[in-house]
């Protein structure tokens, strides 16, 4: 059996030199080999960060100094590092503007493909052999949350899909939130007529969403609490991988992936091709090194003992399951993803796509704010050097440099484009449809079909996003109202 760590070292020591000749293809086709230096540098120092950082994370190494500021140097390696070597290049050489500019939104692409797309593949075909021989050695309670609100036209197949699933020992606790529909009655029913396990419905008061998760857990009796949104379908062995996962030392929380149900027009498949990209590209990753950030609503499972031991859910953010995901973190130990898939319905139209990501996006940056520490104190491990900035950078770099490169685009447009800058854009294109190639392709659907819409990840649906979380983030700075699920 291949050692992990060397399998991972291979894997990306190839991927740095399947870049290096990338840059050699650069020198012969547009010249830009001084401008693919501080990227390729860039790569190949987040790279062996990583596998340190893995290294250590695997041996259980740990180093704090309470006394003293840690800021991570991750953020130099795929940040200060590929800004500064192709300004100085560009000064040097008398690069066009446009060049540099290009240039400078460069490493994102190569951060996917020298970060993240390694450790995918790793994931994916090196280690999927220890993933899929765990087999579970007890078979503790699991307690399966269901938060609805007006969920009458979903709340049935949720229900079916959970006790299809197929782990022996588990009971679901349906919490109504003050519903105006039929939603309570649609769940009683299955206190009378289900015989595969315990299913306990109760109603409040509309408290929202946060509100009903911790109403549901003061009756949970499992070890192990699992979240499932009302309008999600889990997949039958989601139950038991999860808790095949908590069999594992040092692990807090899982995160299950999550599919779109329904990709019927231009924003569903959208979305979906989005998640198909985080799920397969981004997410290995992290949970390599334990720090998913996100444990999703639609599926996500957690040790009781910690949800209890950092004080359940809080009601001061609009992204509860990344605020509890951070808190939970805070206090060391594993976070780790599963491939076991909860399909949930994307919104069809415009108008429901820009209520349903505001909210995530006003929730995201206001537990950015809100765990803040977690980049200024290196107290928090992994979390500090890896999961947190990146989150950072990711979230608020893009929509921003987006701006910056469509100005420039219009510039060079009204100054006659340059054959260098339009195979610029090829070039970035192709390395987009390439991505979204190997991630569908990583995938256990494989959806072809959505590669179709590989290129409005980069003009069309990317800047609607872009929009929707500039918006997000001003709205939060001036905190106009208070925001509410």
């Amino acid at each position: 059996m291949i050692n992990k760590k060397k399998s991972l070292a291979i894997v990306i020591t190839l991927s740095i030199f399947a870049s290096f000749c990338l840059a050699a293809s650069l020198v012969i086709l547009l010249g830009l080999n001084a401008l693919s230096i501080g990227n390729l540098f860039a790569a190949a120092l987040t790279s062996g960060y990583l596998m340190v950082l893995f290294k250590r994370r695997d041996d259980g190494y740990s180093r704090y100094n309470p006394g003293r500021i840690q800021i991570p140097f991750i953020l130099f390696g795929i940040l200060i590092i590929p800004v500064i070597a192709t300004l100085s290049i560009a000064i040097i050489y008398s690069y066009e503007i446009y060049l540099v500019i290009i240039s400078l939104l460069m490493p994102l692409t190569f951060i996917n493909i020298m970060f993240y797309l390694p450790i995918a593949i790793y994931e994916k075909f090196l280690n999927r052999d220890v993933a899929n021989n765990r087999v579970l050695t007890s078979i503790p309670i699991i307690s399966v949350i269901v938060p609805a609100y007006n969920e009458e036209a979903n709340i049935k197949r949720t229900l079916d899909s959970i006790i299809d699933s197929d782990y022996p020992t588990k009971e679901i606790i349906v919490v109504d939130d003050g519903s105006t529909d039929l939603t309570y009655a649609i769940a009683s029913r299955y206190m009378q007529t289900s015989n595969h396990c315990k299913i306990t419905v109760m109603r409040k008061q509309n408290g929202g969403k946060v509100s009903a998760i911790n109403y549901g857990l003061r009756f949970a009796f499992g070890e192990i609490i699992i979240v499932v949104d009302a309008d999600s379908i889990i997949e039958r062995n989601a139950l038991k991988e999860t808790a095949k996962q908590f069999q594992r030392s040092g692990v807090i929380a899982v995160a299950g992936k999550v599919k779109v149900l329904n990709t019927s027009n231009f924003l569903t498949n959208c979305t979906a091709l989005e998640l198909v990209l985080g799920a397969n590209l981004l997410r290995p990753a992290f949970s390599l090194l334990g720090i998913v950030m996100v444990v999703p609503g639609a599926l996500g499972g957690f040790s009781k003992k910690r949800l209890m031991q950092c004080g359940l859910y809080d009601r001061d953010t609009l992204a509860e399951d990344f605020d509890i995901t951070v808190k939970i973190a805070k206090g060391g130990g594993k976070i780790v993803g599963i491939s076991a898939v909860s399909y949930t319905e994307a919104p069809t139209t415009l108008k429901a796509f820009y209520k349903q990501r505001s909210r995530w996006y006003r929730g995201i940056f206001q537990t950015l704010l809100k765990h803040n520490d977690a980049m200024r104190t290196g107290r928090y491990g992994v979390l500090n050097k890896v999961g947190y900035p990146i989150t950072v950078l990711m979230f608020i770099g893009p929509p921003f440099l987006d701006i910056i490169l469509i100005a420039f685009t219009v510039l060079a447009i009204a100054g006659a484009l340059s054959i260098a800058f339009m195979l610029s854009f090829v070039l970035f294109f192709a390395f987009q449809f390439l991505l979204c190639g190997i991630a569908i392709m990583m995938d256990e659907n494989k959806e072809w079909k959505l590669i179709l819409y590989a290129p409005f990840s980069i003009i069309g649906y990317k800047q609607i996003i872009n929009f929707i979380v500039m918006k997000s983030i001003f709205d939060i700075l001036k905190q106009r109202r208070r925001y509410e699920w």
